[in-house]
């Protein structure tokens, strides 16, 4: 979380001494947010869900995934991509990142087969992907495309607004995102058909709180993922904190990237670092050990840096249900299992994304934070330089 504050406070006040906060007859904040998070990335729909996981759940439900179905995922993204494809009944298959810490579009053909419905670009750690490869990939192999911009909300691509490039897009919106609620996500798509299938499997009762809509044919079983108008409230606050704060660390990554370069270190590749979060900057180095003594420098004089490779679940090693191959509660629901997937069934193996592997442990990622001044930021580049100077 990087703001909140007297706003949010002050207008979760007035909805709650509204007495109004139920969305569905009573509220407006939860339509309100939807209404103005598509304009704002410039799609036709958006509705708010309970996480990021149930966004993606559901954006896939509302793309007709499901059991047969192969969906390309990175090996480097919170193991949440991948379960969320267990839960719409298909296969996950892992798939490289590059040198942006991103999907791979030579790996992601490299796994294609017969059975491929879908890919999964992830915008990790704020970094988009290479879209005009990966949406050159889908159409020639007439795939969906589903961005996962939980970790790059308000990001942008040439131009173009994460999560309305591919055909949904899904975000984020608990502790840790770009805008926070606490918990929360949506998904969004410019596509009717999706969104109404999607919106079923987000609250089971979708069709059913306006009398005048008949819908028989999308009355299949949904789940109850529907958002809360104090959530609802919080975003609406929260939207209007996003632009300046992605500026500014935009304008502190470009600073910090110059003076690492000129320090003698390896960028990773920014595929659009004009209009990107600006959330993290990163570097690689010649192995493992040089990328930790970089990290421990910096650490030493207080400035934050990481190596991806030890974030746990975000790394495909930690998959453990995956790995394991436990896809359900119950083995009749378990895609691993069922004989609709006997075909589109895959082995996992613990080296099966080495190149992955090796970039993750020999790249150093460092977040950048709004809040900081050009002071700090100065301290952070005499940082840099000075451990690059080792």
């Amino acid at each position: 979380m990087y703001r909140i504050g007297e706003l949010e406070i002050s207008r979760l006040r007035t909805l709650f001494e509204s007495g109004k906060i139920f969305r569905y007859g009573q509220g407006g904040e939860c339509d309100r947010f939807e209404q103005r998070w598509a304009e704002h990335l410039g799609v036709a729909h958006c509705r708010l869900t309970r996480s990021g996981t149930a966004a993606l759940y559901t954006a896939l439900v509302g793309m007709g995934v499901g059991p047969g179905d192969q969906v390309i995922v990175p090996a480097y993204t919170y193991m949440a991509t991948a379960l969320a494809v267990l839960s719409a009944g298909a296969i996950p298959v892992i798939a490289d990142v590059d040198s942006s810490l991103t999907l791979s579009p030579q790996d992601v053909k490299r796994r294609l087969t017969p059975h491929t419905r879908a890919i999964i670009p992830v915008h990790m750690v704020g970094l988009p992907c290479d879209m005009d490869s990966l949406t050159q990939v889908a159409r020639e192999h007439d795939l969906l495309v589903l961005e996962d911009a939980c970790q790059a909300v308000g990001g942008g691509y040439k131009g173009k607004m994460l999560g309305a490039i591919g055909h949904a897009g899904a975000f984020s919106f608990n502790f840790y995102k770009n805008i926070t609620c606490g918990e929360g996500g949506a998904f969004v798509t410019s596509e009717q058909a999706i969104c109404d299938r999607g919106s079923v499997a987000v609250d089971c009762c979708s069709f059913y709180w306006n009398p005048a809509e008949e819908r028989e044919e999308l009355q299949f079983a949904g789940h109850n993922f529907r958002a809360s108008e104090p959530e609802g409230a919080i975003l609406n606050v929260q939207l209007q904190r996003l632009e300046g704060m992605l500026a500014k660390m935009r304008a502190h990554k470009k600073a910090l990237l110059e003076a690492g370069v000129d320090a003698g270190l390896e960028s990773i590749r920014n595929n659009s670092l004009e209009y990107e979060c600006g959330t993290h900057l990163g570097f690689f180095f010649p192995d493992e050990a040089a990328a930790r003594a970089f990290a421990s420098a910096l650490q030493t004089q207080k400035v934050g840096a990481f190596l991806p490779m030890d974030t746990g679940r975000h790394v495909y090693t930690r998959w453990d249900p995956i790995m394991r191959y436990q896809g359900a509660h119950h083995p009749a629901l378990d895609p691993f299992k069922i004989p609709a997937n006997a075909e589109a069934r895959i082995e996992y193996q613990v080296d099966m994304c080495q190149v992955s592997l090796d970039i993750l442990n020999r790249s150093v990622l460092l977040p950048m934070h709004p809040d900081n001044t050009q002071k700090r930021v100065d301290e952070i580049s005499a940082a840099i330089r000075q451990a690059a100077a080792g």
